[in-house]
């Protein structure tokens, strides 16, 4: 049923800047005594709200979350269950349990989403729509992790239908702010509905947004890559009202100071990284003109299109050069470890979606009279990877009581395992999404790198058909697995139908198969 129908011990490290300072003046209101439940939580607090918060998200994950559990009993139980799953999921990528350990761990986590749905029910009073709503986006989650996408995806039809009931209540008209928006998060604003409050203890609006991008997500995975209902998440539009700060010599010093405009800018970032999918996929035409015909008409369309977006990459990119050597001055020695290191995280991972937008950009943003070539494509994947590969190492050394969120490293790499080249590095990207696993809503690494494996295949094949290539054609030494498809080859688009636990029917075009009106094709895909 919906719920709109309805290791060791773990030191308690809270991010700085809330999540203890939220939890300060709330009493206890649920005894906890059992040392299983105190465990998992402290598991989530610890690794699993930091790992999930993005830079949007994150005072949901880390402030609101705990603190709506020490107020209600059946978000506490939907988050020791989250905490479980989490748990087993990289257990699995590591070292995984035992029959008996996996067994043990699956019925608790039974066990705690069967509580948490028992508390709700009967909760049907309006105000308490906002734990229904909550527990939605928590079980969206816990589903996604134990590979049950389609109950996921029922959770996530609850949450949607939730949000357009509170959206035709006149009292909550405001749920979704008119725009300009700002860079800031909505805290506190309204009568008690909006931002959390002594009654309503997490902000509706990012619930909204989180429920928003889940089914944007969703509709990606159904309709092959198209994102939909931008409208309702501000966050794709975010960008257009991001200015560079003004940095004095010396401001980024101040630890609080860095953190905030680092914070700004990669969600600055992450909007303007969505905004430019949004924008080709809106203009697939003129792009299917450009790869199919070398319609030079059509190319100059799309950059003409792109210079808004240009302008804020230049702004952030500016930023971010001035962050880079402003770090760069300070000395290791000087400061905790655990201060620096999420710092340099985090611009790293400004980094990160910088060199990833550059691939979506139609002209050359170093010199834009010369034109895109090979070897500046390729220096932006190989960027991608070592940045990423910086950003692991970093990961391993963090410590979550100097927390800065950062964007997720899973599209970046995606985009190199998807549209990557040579061969080897697409292998190298599809190496770090399985070494290093990450659940983003419903996208799940391993998930990334199955169908980055497929995507290979499939190219490979249409390649081979067209050139009447035997399959142990070799060049140069290598065999086909590392010989070149044409673009025309290359994978358009796909969708993802889930038929059960590991399992989907993948339905793919190439750009050849797309342009030349071919049939899609239907690929059993397993991971």
């Amino acid at each position: 049923m919906s719920l709109d129908q309805s290791t060791k011990g773990w030191s308690q490290a809270t991010p700085s800047g809330s999540p203890q300072q939220a939890l300060v003046e709330l009493k206890i209101a649920l005894p906890r005594k059992n040392a299983a439940e105190i465990r998992t939580y402290r598991f989530f607090i610890e690794v699993v709200a930091p790992s999930i918060a993005g830079v949007f998200d994150w005072g949901f994950w880390l402030s609101e979350v705990p603190r709506a559990c020490f107020v209600d009993l059946a978000l506490w139980h939907a988050v020791v269950s989250l905490g479980a799953a989490y748990e087993i999921y990289l257990a699995d990528k590591q070292s995984p349990y035992t029959s008996e350990a996996r067994k043990k761990n699956d019925n608790f986590i039974l066990q705690q989403s069967n509580l948490a749905i028992k508390a709700l029910v009967g909760k049907s009073l309006e105000i308490d729509k906002w734990r229904t709503l909550t527990a939605s986006v928590l079980f969206i989650h816990i589903c996604s992790l134990q590979n049950h996408h389609e109950q996921a995806f029922m959770h996530l039809s609850a949450a949607h239908r939730i949000v357009q009931t509170m959206l035709l209540d006149g009292r909550n008209t405001r749920l979704t702010p008119a725009f300009p928006h700002s860079l800031e998060p909505i805290i506190g604003e309204g009568p008690g509905l909006l931002g959390p409050s002594s009654s309503i203890p997490v902000s509706l609006n990012t619930v909204q947004e989180i429920v928003s991008n889940l089914e944007s997500h969703r509709q990606a995975l159904n309709s092959g890559g198209l994102i939909h209902e931008t409208n309702k998440n501000h966050n794709f539009n975010l960008w257009l009202s991001y200015r560079e700060p003004l940095i004095s010599p010396g401001k980024l010093n101040t630890c609080y100071a860095t953190s905030e405009l680092l914070i700004n800018a990669n969600r600055a970032a992450e909007s303007l990284f969505y905004g430019l999918i949004l924008y080709s996929q809106k203009h697939c035409d003129k792009l299917a003109a450009v790869l199919g015909k070398n319609d030079i008409s059509s190319l100059q369309a799309l950059i003409s299109g792109q210079e808004p977006y240009r302008r804020c990459y230049i702004r952030l990119r500016s930023f971010y050069e001035a962050c880079a050597i402003e770090i760069g001055r300070e000395s290791p020695g000087g400061s905790s470890a655990g201060p620096h290191n999420t710092t340099t995280k985090a611009i790293l991972s400004l980094r990160l979606l910088l060199t990833t937008m550059r691939l979506q950009f139609f002209r050359n943003l170093d010199t834009p009279s010369e034109p895109i070539t090979e070897s500046y494509i390729r220096l932006q994947f190989e960027t991608i990877l070592s940045t990423a590969d910086q950003i692991f190492q970093l990961e391993n050394v963090s410590s979550t009581a100097s927390f800065i969120p950062t964007p997720s490293t899973t599209q970046p790499l995606y985009i190199v395992a998807h549209s990557g080249f040579p061969q080897s590095l697409r292998r190298r990207a599809i190496y770090l999404l399985r070494k290093h696993p990450r659940c983003d809503g419903v996208w799940d690494t391993s998930l990334s790198a199955a169908l980055a494996d497929l995507t290979m295949r499939l190219e490979r094949a249409s390649a081979t058909c067209r050139e009447g290539m035997q399959e142990d054609v070799s060049h140069s030494g290598m065999g086909d697995y590392d010989i070149e498809v044409e673009a025309l080859d290359r994978v358009y688009r796909y969708r993802v139908i889930f038929q059960g636990d590991r399992t989907a029917v993948i339905v793919s075009q190439t750009w050849r198969e797309f342009l030349g009106g071919l049939p899609e094709r239907r690929s059993l895909l397993n991971w």
